[in-house]
């Protein structure tokens, strides 16, 4: 369905919530009304009817009945809300266009998630639901009340806690294609009247969405097939566990306490594969605008670079097997790559930890109540991936190193941790090509691996108190505190960045190769007042008026080894001082020696033999790679952020009769700001050291209703957003920088369920969802047309060996004259090798310091036009449609019920440039079930099947940098799965 037709569908798509309805998990046991949903959307317990905000909530059984199986499912069942999993193994919510755009831990998430009301983030790209007592999705800021911070809206999981009623539990095994094993369970264990403890846990096995063509692929020339990869890749293999106590302690208070655990190691894929169609020149490494499953021009890319400049590649050759390589391919790329097919010999690695301790505990007094809640969480994480996505080509034999003795630097990763060796460590010497700490592959290839690993803990408490006085006046005041602390790396580790370290003329006893490591070490914390004044200004009539004080500190020490790194000649690293002592400590090694109290040491070497022994002294007083903070330290960047701000909300709701309610409310909705990389001198006043906290002003009226004597349901809102500073992320000097713009946001939603009385059986569910997202007057340079399209400029790729080597910029064409190339020449800034010339003899490859000191404009890009473009993972239509029809049988065969979910949204856009290769395309998915239970509720199955037409359902893109050649980095839902499942339930109800 086009956005044309969709909006040809509008009326009647509105015209049918009058004949739309509800899940058979909502259908009453009395009569056919529809069963009334208890939420705490207010930090109390009332009817969702009776919230004047936009809820979606579902029950546990609705849940398992619509397939609501983990994060990714709730967007097929809520007006905009949208999900999609994020590049480094996290993921990203978005309700009415507001969600996380930003990268890196400088960021908050615009929507906050909730276990029980408690603030907690968790990788909700990993687990699934079970045992839940209900799922709520609050849209719209929800700062006065709900969330930390929560501009987009806020998701409450509220988990099934135990009663003390009596023994009762249930056991559940599942079996699908993919050779899915799925089982859960649960057990509530009553001790005494006012004591019980509930368990449950749940575990998934199976097998990878993802082919691997590369398993069992002949050689070219040796006719063997690569040995040790996986037929398959994106498997599964995780657990996870909860225990609850809850105690009564008397008839005013109550205690419950909840630990959970969840444990993952298996070969999830973080990214499904490289979306690419190699360009002609090495520029960006694939066009911009295209989609095909190529490799980026090799003669873009870190490795084909500096595989190039020293002889083990071929400069400037495409690759890819395209027409004019010169590069040889063992393992050639075969023609019948897709998204959910891979070329790789490098299995995916996921492994995630989590362990979360929670509180609760309330207490009632007159008509006041008192509630404090509390949580710790650890997480640990460790994701490695094949960084090309395939099986690279030959290397050539460099001179002063034979053939097979590429060496390959694992990541250090922490010492002493679970994830990687304690002998791979970057201070102490023994990672990297001469540390000994190596990858298990083949050398002679082009090799490159990512990982992400870091380790947090974060706690937070919140204390409140309500009053439910019998007079016009009530009120809720509450306080919140957080600390939370982590520490990540992120490593591009390669065998080309080892050959530049080799032939650099680096010497063994000191100097080891990082690859390209992202060290990084936050603090975060902060604390929130909050409060709610409710006044009856008539029985039917609320005026309600909340406001909330933050305050949030963010610290961060962090470190980039590829712009620091010793293994770039000339790039400021420590050995690349060594040559130059006999003129003295230049600027930056001066400053780093100063900072190290090295200076005297230095000063002292100064005129000595190479390598001398007081040379040797003077290197070895800094660490062999930059430490957390340095940078920041040596480039005046700022490590340390505070932001405030006061927000509120004021409303009416009208109670026009029992079964009908309408309200209008304004409301101011913030989420702080943070700290960008650090920013070099040069380029301090063009890139800001921080961003700002984001600002919107929300307009919202909406209306509530229960009619045809409880059997149908109508919700609908209509909301205008004002958004100021919403944090975005773009691409500069080879760095993700994050930035503001303005946005102007508005929308509809509509809800409805229905139990028709002349249909026994059946229900019926609808949502449909409207979003109108702008950027307001926006201005930022595209990485993928630094240009601006202005044929005044032209794209350059930067060669200066260095951290900035292989990163794009633009100069003035005209002031680049045939004199100036032919003096570039001979010098090396410029590289006239064929297929890497424009049309006109402009070299692609040219030194960008050597056009500046002739006077040539450069730019890192030039401004393109936001204004009235969408904002990312915003589609302008969502439709939902749900149906069951339930066969009572008789008294002792029990009941099955059919059910049917379709789902559709929208084109959409990944990045806010609105270009061709940003789209994302419309896409739906329908679910389909048959489930039995059996008349005394012992027994129940189901059969189900999930994206029945098998569609490559895409959620999101990541775009990557200008060195990884611009290949962007596709997520999607799961493809055609089925399976069948079998569930016993034991003791009394």
């Amino acid at each position: 369905m086009s956005n044309a037709d969709a909006r040809g569908c509008f009326g009647t798509c509105v015209a049918f919530v009058l004949i739309a309805g509800v899940s058979s998990a909502q259908a009453a046991s009395s009569g056919n009304a529809i069963e009334e949903v208890i939420v705490t959307a207010q930090r109390q317990s009332e009817s969702v009817q009776d919230v004047p905000i936009a809820v979606t909530a579902m029950s546990g059984e609705m849940m398992q009945d619509k397939q609501v199986l983990a994060a990714t499912d709730l967007q097929l069942n809520a007006p905009n809300v949208s999900f999609t999993p994020t590049n480094f193994g996290g993921s990203s919510f978005s309700i009415r266009g507001i969600g996380s755009l930003v990268i890196g831990g400088g960021g908050d998430s615009g929507v906050s998630t909730h276990i029980n009301e408690i603030p907690v983030a968790s990788n909700l790209a990993a687990v699934e639901y079970f045992d839940v007592e209900r799922i709520e999705i609050l849209r719209g800021p929800q700062g006065t009340l709900f969330g930390r911070n929560a501009t987009g809206g806020a998701i409450n999981m509220a988990t099934a806690m135990p009663n003390f009623e009596s023994v009762k539990g249930y056991v559940d095994a599942e079996y699908g294609d993919y050779d899915h094993r799925r089982l859960s369970g649960m057990v509530n264990i009553p001790i005494t009247d006012t004591f019980a403890i509930r368990a449950a846990a749940m575990g998934l096995k199976r097998n990878g969405y993802i082919k691997n063509v590369a398993h069992g692929q002949l050689g070219v020339t040796t006719g063997l097939p690569l040995q040790g990869i996986d037929s398959d890749l994106d498997g599964r293999d995780w657990w996870a566990g909860r225990i609850t106590a809850s105690w009564d302690i008397n008839d005013q208070s109550n205690l419950w306490v909840q630990y959970s655990q969840f444990e993952e190691d298996d070969d999830k894929a973080r990214i499904t594969n490289q979306v690419c169609v190699t360009n002609d020149l090495p520029l960006q490494g694939c066009k911009p605008d295209e989609v095909g499953f190529e490799g980026p021009h090799l003669g873009t890319t870190t490795g084909g670079l500096f595989g190039g400049f020293f002889g083990a590649l071929p400069l400037g050759d495409p690759g890819n097997n395209k027409p004019g390589s010169r590069v040889r391919y063992e393992y050639p790329r075969p023609s019948n790559i897709d998204f959910r097919k891979q070329h790789t010999d490098y299995e995916p690695n996921y492994e995630t930890s989590e362990k979360l301790w929670t509180a609760g505990f309330s207490y009632e007094f007159d008509q006041f109540s008192f509630n404090l809640l509390g949580a710790y969480q650890e997480t640990d994480s460790l994701f490695q991936q094949d960084y090309n996505m395939d099986v690279g080509p030959t290397l050539t034999p460099v001179p002063g190193l034979g053939l097979n003795s590429y060496p390959t630097s694992a990541p250090a990763g922490r010492a002493g941790d679970d994830w990687t060796s304690s002998n791979c460590n970057y201070n102490a010497g023994t990672s990297g090509l001469l540390g000994g700490c190596k990858y298990n592959v083949d050398e002679t290839r082009v090799f490159a691996a990512d990982q992400a690993d870091a380790e947090s803990e974060y706690w937070t408490v919140e204390g409140r108190v309500s009053s439910s006085v019998e007079g016009r006046f009530n009120f809720l005041l509450g306080g919140s505190t957080y600390d939370s602390g982590a520490n990540g790396d992120y490593y591009v580790a390669s065998n080309t960045l080892d050959i530049l370290a080799t032939v650099s003329g680096a010497y063994p006893a000191t100097f080891n190769s990082t690859g390209a490591p992202n060290l990084k070490a936050t603090q975060n914390d902060g604390y929130a007042v909050f409060g709610e004044m409710y006044f009856d200004v008539s029985d039917d009539i609320k005026l309600t008026i909340g406001l909330r004080y933050n305050e949030d500190n963010k610290e961060t020490q962090d470190a980039n080894a590829f712009l620091d790194a010793s293994f770039i000649p000339g790039g400021g690293g420590e050995f690349s001082r060594e040559p130059g002592f006999a003129a003295g400590l230049d600027t930056f090694n001066a400053a780093r020696a100063e900072l190290y109290g090295a200076t005297a040491a230095f000063n002292a070497a100064i005129g000595t033999p190479a390598r001398s022994p007081e040379r040797l002294a003077a290197v070895r007083l800094i660490p062999l790679v930059p430490q957390p903070g340095e940078r920041r330290k040596l480039t005046n960047s700022p490590s340390k952020f505070q932001f405030k701000e006061t927000t509120g909300r004021i409303g009416l709701d009208w109670a026009i009769n029992d079964d009908s309610m309408v309200y209008g409310f304004y409301t101011r909705g913030y989420k702080p700001g943070g700290y960008n990389p650090p920013v070099s001198e040069a380029f301090q006043g063009d890139i800001s050291f921080d961003f700002d906290s984001e600002q919107v002003d929300s307009f919202e009226i909406g209306t509530k209703n229960t009619l045809a004597d409880g059997t149908l349901v109508v919700n609908a809102s209509a909301f205008y957003y004002k958004y100021e500073g919403l944090q975005i992320t773009r691409i500069a000097n080879n760095s993700s920088i994050n930035a503001n713009i303005d946005a102007n946001i508005y929308g509809l939603e509509v809800e409805s369920f229905w139990n028709p009385e002349f249909v026994p059986g059946l229900a019926l569910d609808f949502a449909y969802s409207y979003l109108h997202t702008e950027v307001d007057g926006a201005f930022s340079p595209d990485p993928t047309n630094r240009t601006a399209s202005d044929p005044a400029w032209v794209t350059l790729e930067n060669i200066q060996i260095g951290a900035l080597t292989g990163v794009n910029y633009v100069a003035r064409r005209a002031d680049i004259t045939p004199q100036i190339i032919a003096d570039a020449i001979p010098l090396g800034a410029a590289f006239p090798i064929p297929g890497t010339i424009y049309p006109d003899g402009l070299p692609a490859y040219f030194n960008r310091a050597f056009l500046d000191s002739r006077g040539v404009a450069t730019s890192d890009g030039l401004n393109s036009d936001l204004d009235g473009n969408s904002l990312p993972n915003a589609p302008e239509h969502k439709i939902h449609l749900g149906a069951a029809y339930t066969w009572d049988m008789d008294a002792i065969a029990g009941s099955i019920t059919l059910r049917y979910d379709y789902y559709w949204q929208a084109n959409s856009f990944a990045r806010e440039f609105n270009t061709k290769g940003d789209e994302i395309d419309s896409w739906s998915q329908h679910n389909a079930s048959v489930i039995y239970e059996s008349a005394n509720g012992k027994w129940s199955g189901r059969a189900w099947i999930r994206n029945i037409a098998n569609d490559d359902n895409i959620t999101g893109h990541y775009l990557t940098a200008d060195t990884s050649g611009f290949y962007r980095n596709y997520f999607l839902t799961e493809p055609r799965i089925f399976g069948a499942s079998v569930r016993y339930n034991f003791g009394a109800d």
